[in-house]
C-alpha cells in the first residue's frame, strides 16, 4: 500500500512539474520572479523593534527554478490562507494568534531566495493591542511576489497552485523537515535575529554580542541548541574578515544560512526532476 501511494504521489508530481516547467519566455526583469516557501518553524519567532519598526528574517527556499532569481527588496505576499500567525503579547502578558496576512509586510533580504525579511510598524501593533509579537510559521507556507506594473509574464493561476500545492508539499518532505541539518539553518536564523547589522570589534563584543543573543531569546532555550547556536556564534569570530571588520557577525552568520540552504535547495530541484 506504501509503495502504492508513494507511485500515485510521484505520478501526480510528475505531471504538476511538467506543467510548471513549460518555458517561462521572457524569463528577465520582465518577468514576475519565483514563488518562494517559507520554512516551516518550530516555534514562534520572535519581531525586535527598532525605530519604530518590529521585524525578523526567515528562511526561504525557491519553488519554482526556472523564474528568476529575486533581487534584494523584492516585495512578497501570502494570500489570507496561508498557515502563518502573528502571536500578540498584551499587557497583562496574555497572547493571541490572528493570520499575518493582513497586518506584515514582507520583502527579500538580500538577492536570491534564502531569507526574507517580515515586518510590522510599532503602531500597527499598538493597534493591535500588543505589546511584542512573534511570527508563527506552520508547514506548507508559501508566499508569491507581488505584482508590480510593466510586469509582462506574471504568475498564472495555473503556477501559483502548483507552487502552493505539490511543489510545496514536497518540499515540505525534502527541506522542512530532514533533521540535524535543518535544525543547524533554524538555529542560525534565530541567531541572525538577535545580531545587530553594525560591525562590532572592540575588545567587549564578543561577549556583548552573546548576552544579547542571550537576552533575545536562547537563555531560555535547551541547553542543547543553545550550545548549537554558540559553536556557530563561536566560529563567526573564528573568520577573519569579522575579526578585522570586514563585515559583522550578523553577516557571517547569514552566509552559512544562505550556504546551507542553496544546498538544500538543490536537494529539492533534484527531487523535483527525479519525479518528473
Amino acid at each position: 500500500m506504501a509503495m502504492a501511494l508513494k507511485r500515485h504521489f510521484w505520478t501526480i508530481l510528475g505531471i504538476a512539474t511538467a506543467l510548471a516547467f513549460v518555458p517561462v519566455r521572457g524569463a528577465d526583469a520582465d518577468a514576475a520572479p519565483q514563488a518562494l516557501a517559507l520554512l516551516e518553524l518550530d516555534g514562534p519567532t520572535p519581531l525586535v523593534c527598532e525605530n519604530g519598526l518590529c521585524k525578523a528574517e526567515f528562511t526561504t527556499y525557491c519553488l519554482q527554478q526556472d523564474r528568476p532569481l529575486p533581487a534584494t527588496g523584492t516585495a512578497y505576499e501570502l494570500t489570507e490562507d496561508q498557515p502563518v500567525h502573528l502571536a500578540l503579547t498584551a499587557e497583562d502578558g496574555s497572547v493571541r494568534h490572528i493570520p499575518a496576512a493582513p497586518h506584515v509586510r514582507i520583502r527579500t533580504s538580500r538577492a536570491g531566495h534564502t531569507a526574507v525579511v517580515i515586518e510590522i510598524p510599532q503602531d500597527t501593533l499598538a493597534s493591535l493591542g500588543a505589546q511584542h509579537a512573534a511570527i508563527d510559521v506552520g508547514a506548507h507556507a508559501t508566499m508569491l511576489p507581488v505584482p508590480v506594473p510593466g510586469d509582462l509574464h506574471p504568475l498564472t493561476e495555473q503556477e501559483k497552485a502548483l507552487a502552493s500545492g505539490p511543489l510545496r508539499a514536497l518540499g515540505a518532505r525534502i527541506v522542512d523537515r530532514v533533521g540535524p541539518s535543518m535544525d543547524r539553518v533554524r538555529v542560525l536564523n534565530r541567531l541572525v535575529n538577535t545580531m545587530p547589522d553594525a560591525i562590532q570589534t572592540d575588545p567587549a563584543a564578543r561577549s556583548r554580542l552573546w548576552k544579547r543573543a542571550l537576552d533575545l531569546g536562547f537563555a531560555d532555550m535547551p541547553a542543547g541548541r543553545r550550545d548549537a547556536a554558540h559553536r556557530e556564534y563561536a566560529a563567526c569570530w573564528q573568520d577573519r574578515v569579522v575579526s578585522l571588520g570586514g563585515y559583522s557577525v550578523r553577516n557571517c552568520l547569514q552566509r552559512q544560512h544562505d550556504q546551507l540552504m542553496w544546498g538544500h535547495g538543490q536537494r529539492y530541484w533534484d527531487a523535483v526532476e527525479a519525479g518528473s
